[in-house]
């Protein structure tokens, strides 16, 4: 197992360490190209059921049954993702990943029947979760020691600036040229997204070093991976488990009650008409926020940070749970939630790949993003069982008490939820200038 010992080398040897108030230029790349992506990503997730109920003339039959298998493939891609990175590294898979999302994104431009809109959405679908673990195994790459909390704090704000402007693009768009035609050319913008994050990639990415040699030895520690181990050997680490755990307990009782919950409860009240200002208010206080609340946590307790985080999501849950959805309520429940958002988002996959040995990095990134995927899988069958009982209402109350008492749980933990080299988020080293005299 990890011990404590390979930890502290792995900061110690850093080759940014010095550097934490920049990212390294191989990081800045993959931030880029994730900006450019979610501006295209945000064009067309939040008109999904629209896309395939006007445009494909799918049945609302069908378009059920399409979101469960979409859910099941996107589990397989998560674990499919993890397995790929390790490989062939994580470049080659993030290149030809995006390639083969942005052929699907163009499939549904084209499409006009429920069954090729279908087909495109699943493969698109199964890119997009095989893009994930790659991505953040990248990004742990380019941004090693402690300036790596800071490059996922980074990707959150770009994620969520990116996906406020392709909103608002999106709105102009359906706005002059209606549903009809409109969704189409969103679809288009997104394909452009993807292929231009590849090329970035492709031309300006750094090459990803070899998984692991020939012994299984971690480049960046004393550490060795279990040979043929796969997600047996990452599983049976149990921090990995531990985060997971809290991982998939967060989206199914948080984040997909957010994408999913809170627009069936709006709709059902008839106050949709606040969902854009809703996700427009969560957004933009993601970005806004995310760095100046980074720049404020190097050096405390990383469970601690969690607690606050699940706090937030259950105080935004009450206020839902209190008043009535209103556009207004919707609004300040998102911002609430955003901050929520901001302080839970970079933590743990910066954990992840603290812990991740080299030859397992791929497989570390995608068991987390299995717990994504399961977490809001599980919220999702929640959210339907409640709506189909008309009972969604009870949804949120038990959400915010479930989350406040996990708050206390991680709080009360603070300085053994994790091993000890990484309880606390690590603080900028200083980089010392070499005195005139000393220098050669």
């Amino acid at each position: 197992m990890l011990t404590t010992e390979t930890i502290r080398d792995r900061f110690r040897s850093a080759p940014y360490a010095g550097k934490a108030r920049g990212l390294p230029a191989a990081a800045r790349i993959v931030v880029g190209g994730e900006l450019l992506s979610s501006v295209g990503t945000g064009t067309t997730v939040p008109f999904l059921l629209v896309y395939l109920r006007d445009v494909c003339h799918s049945p609302v039959g069908v378009v059920g049954l399409l979101l469960v298998v979409r859910a099941v493939v996107a589990l397989a891609g998560a674990i499919l993702g993890g397995t790929l990175c390790d490989w062939v590294g994580p470049k080659a898979v993030v290149v030809t990943a995006l390639a083969v999302t942005a052929v699907c994104s163009m499939g549904m431009a084209a499409a006009a029947s429920p069954l090729a809109g279908g087909a495109a959405l699943l493969v698109h679908t199964a890119a997009f979760t095989v893009l994930a673990p790659a991505l953040s195994a990248m990004l742990a790459q380019a941004a090693p020691g402690p300036v790596r909390q800071a490059a996922f704090a980074w990707r959150n704000t770009a994620v969520n600036l990116g996906g406020a402007l392709g909103a608002a693009a999106a709105s102009a768009t359906l706005f002059f040229l209606g549903t009809g035609s409109g969704l189409p050319v969103l679809y288009v913008l997104d394909a452009v997204s993807f292929a231009g994050f590849a090329l970035l990639v492709a031309v300006r990415g750094a090459s990803s070093p070899r998984p692991a040699d020939s012994q299984g030895k971690d480049p960046a520690g004393p550490r060795t991976a279990r040979p043929g181990g796969g997600y047996a050997a990452t599983l049976a680490d149990p921090v990995l488990r531990r985060i997971c755990l809290v991982v998939a307990f967060t989206v199914a009782a948080g984040f997909s009650q957010l994408q999913i919950g809170l627009p069936a409860l709006a709709t059902a009240d008839g106050t949709q008409a606040g969902l854009g200002w809703m996700f427009a208010a969560f957004m933009v206080t993601s970005a806004i926020l995310q760095i100046p609340v980074e720049h404020r946590l190097p050096g405390r307790s990383r469970a601690g940070v969690l607690a606050a985080a699940l706090t937030c999501m259950a105080l935004a849950w009450t206020i839902i749970s209190v008043f009535p959805p209103s556009p207004v309520i919707l609004a300040v429940a998102a911002a609430v939630f955003a901050v929520g958002s901001i302080l839970f988002s970079p933590v743990l996959p910066t954990v992840v790949n603290d812990i991740a040995p080299s030859a397992l990095r791929g497989r570390y990134n995608g068991a987390h993003m299995l717990a994504w995927t399961g977490g809001f899988a599980i919220g999702a069958a929640a959210t339907s069982t409640l709506l189909a009982a008309d009972a969604l209402r009870a949804l949120f109350p038990f959400c915010a008490a479930a989350l406040a008492l996990t708050a206390g749980f991680l709080w009360h933990r603070r300085g053994r939820f994790l091993p000890a080299p990484l309880i606390h988020i690590p603080l900028p080293t200083p980089q010392h200038p070499v005195p005139k005299d000393s220098a050669p």
